[in-house]
């Protein structure tokens, strides 16, 4: 095996299927980057058990092969090595990586115990999306997601669509919601849970150059586009009927700006953070909301006008789990739902429901 590819490409394929490779255990097939190389590129994949990833980098190749080189330690030899063209090529049981005046010599493991990257070939469950779109959908809901071992079927994103033209996704974490809506075809049905790292990952590696395809099976997910291949297994259970948590009714109900309610979120979190529970108190009344926080430190208080209806209210949050949601939304202004102070608030756009966001406040003895 031979062949002299860019640096530059090369450590941007590297960097790609990098992210998957399995680091847990070394001396193991599967903390290698698989590269094959023939017809004029090498395609790289890695795999980490539960995720498979390849890419495709443009090359010279003048011996085609295919070789296992440990991940951390070819990205790192490769990086320090000077910039231009790189010589990859096969010296006995060795990988000789040179470039102008140096070299490295790498051990290499047995390319053909590397795993078979997994072939999709049921396109009936395929959707297209543009790359913003996904992104955007992701970034708006992934922070949500459960990040404990106890309860792997919240670890994942929730894709849904009973065919009328609107994908949910939907992520839980035992205090919090966050659902965000996609227009796809109106006859796409889909029920998926999708791993959230997976998710979180692939929307830094695609770029926004190119749509996207998802493919759905009972038991995997695929998604890709002509240059990049992902193929993660879902997620295994049943998840909850997330729209039993939605109210369908409130007692209060204000609109707010939500720059003014990410900067009193933000003025509040100085003294909140000295507490584990990152504790607020806010009291609704008079078309304003008066947000108070308490540390040995001191106390911070802050008042922001809103459009109010409904009872008056005191009530508790962790100011974290509701900062998390003013931060990614765009919108300038938000409706908040409340029902009484030991029920979640609802966050949701003035008029529509393209995203919504569930919150727990916390029981204190502020009345």
């Amino acid at each position: 095996m031979k062949f002299i590819c860019n640096k530059a490409d090369f450590i941007k394929g590297l960097n790609i299927v990098n992210r998957f490779a399995y680091s847990k255990y070394q001396q193991s097939i599967l903390e290698c980057i698989h590269i094959k190389a023939a017809n004029n590129e090498i395609v790289m994949d890695a795999f980490d058990m539960t995720t498979a990833i390849k890419t495709r980098v443009s090359s010279i190749i003048e011996a085609e092969g295919e070789t296992a080189i440990p991940a951390r330690v070819m990205l790192e030899i490769v990086s320090k090595m000077p910039d231009g063209e790189i010589i990859f090529e096969r010296q006995g049981n060795y990988i000789n990586i040179s470039g102008a005046d140096s070299s490295a010599n790498l051990s290499e493991m047995d390319a053909k115990q590397f795993p078979v990257f997994p072939e999709f070939k049921d396109e009936k469950n395929m959707i297209t999306l543009k790359p913003e779109v996904i992104k955007e959908a992701i970034d708006k809901t992934a922070f949500s997601v459960y990040t404990g071992d106890d309860k792997p079927i919240f670890t994942g994103l929730l894709f849904e669509s009973n065919g009328n033209g609107e994908l949910n996704i939907v992520a839980i974490d035992g205090v919090r919601m966050a659902r965000f809506i996609i227009e796809i075809p109106a006859d796409t049905k889909v029920k998926a849970i999708v791993p959230s790292k997976m998710m979180k990952e692939c929307v830094r590696i695609f770029d926004d150059e190119e749509d996207i395809e998802l493919y759905f099976s009972d038991n995997s997910c695929y998604m890709k586009n002509s240059n990049i291949d992902v193929f993660t297994r879902l997620v295994d259970g049943n998840y909850m009927d997330y729209r039993q948590l939605i109210p369908n009714s409130y007692k209060t109900r204000v609109i707010a700006n939500v720059a003014n309610i990410e900067k009193s979120l933000e003025l509040m979190m100085v003294l909140a953070r000295e507490d584990s529970s990152n504790v607020i108190h806010m009291s609704i009344e008079n078309s304003s909301i008066e947000m108070r926080s308490v540390s040995r430190y001191g106390t911070a208080k802050d008042k922001i006008p809103v459009k109010m209806v409904g009872d008056s209210l005191v009530i508790s949050y962790n100011a974290k789990y509701l900062l998390d949601v003013f931060k990614i939304i765009d919108d300038e202004n938000v409706s908040i739902e409340f029902n009484g102070r030991m029920n979640s608030c609802v966050i949701k756009p003035v008029e529509g429901d393209r995203f919504l966001y569930l919150v727990v406040p916390i029981n204190t003895s502020e009345r």
